[in-house]
C-alpha cells in the first residue's frame, strides 16, 4: 500500500513571503520537492467552474494562473536547473506579452515553452535567489490574469 505524502499549505501575501521562501530554501538544499503557488482572486470576480468540453480543449481552466515552482534534482552531471511554470489562459506568445508589460525574463534566465495550452516553462538562472524567483512568478502570474487578484497566494509544498 502506498504511503500519502505529505502537503504543506502555507497561506501568505505578496509583501509576506518569509514562509514561502522558507520552503524553497528547504527544498533546495534537498534537491527535491515542488511548490504549486495559487494566487487569490476576490470572491466575486471568481471565474466560472470550467465545462468538461472546456476541460478537454481549451486553456480556459486556468483564467487564474496556476504556478509551480520545481527544484533542481541531483543528476549525474551536478544539480539541474531549478524550473518555473506557470498555465494561464491568456494564449501564444506569453513570454512575449509579459516583456511588453514590463515583466521581462531577468538577465540569465531561459525558456523552454510558451505553449497557448500548456503554459510557460522558465528556467531561472543558478545566480537569482528564491526571493527574486517568488517575485517574478507572482509579477507574471499577475499580469497573465484578467482578473484582479487580490494579493493573498495560497502555497501547496510537496516535499518530493
Amino acid at each position: 500500500m502506498a504511503t500519502k505524502r505529505r502537503i504543506d499549505t502555507v497561506a501568505f501575501r505578496v509583501d509576506d513571503t518569509d514562509a514561502v521562501v522558507r520552503a524553497m530554501d528547504d527544498l533546495g538544499a534537498a534537491h527535491r520537492g515542488w511548490i504549486n503557488l495559487l494566487p487569490q482572486v476576490p470572491a466575486d470576480e471568481e471565474p466560472p467552474p470550467p465545462s468538461p468540453l472546456t476541460s478537454v480543449f481549451s486553456s480556459d481552466i486556468y483564467v487564474v494562473p496556476v504556478c509551480t515552482w520545481v527544484v533542481g534534482k541531483q543528476g549525474r552531471h551536478g544539480v539541474r536547473p531549478d524550473a518555473v511554470g506557470i498555465q494561464h489562459a491568456t494564449g501564444p506568445r506569453a513570454i512575449r506579452r509579459l516583456a511588453s508589460v514590463g515583466v521581462p525574463l531577468p538577465e540569465g534566465w531561459r525558456w523552454t515553452q510558451d505553449h497557448p495550452r500548456r503554459g510557460i516553462v522558465v528556467h531561472p538562472s543558478a545566480l537569482a535567489t528564491h526571493t527574486e524567483v517568488l517575485d517574478w512568478v507572482m509579477r507574471a502570474a499577475s499580469a497573465l490574469c484578467p482578473i484582479r487578484l487580490t494579493g493573498d497566494w495560497t502555497a501547496r509544498v510537496h516535499p518530493g
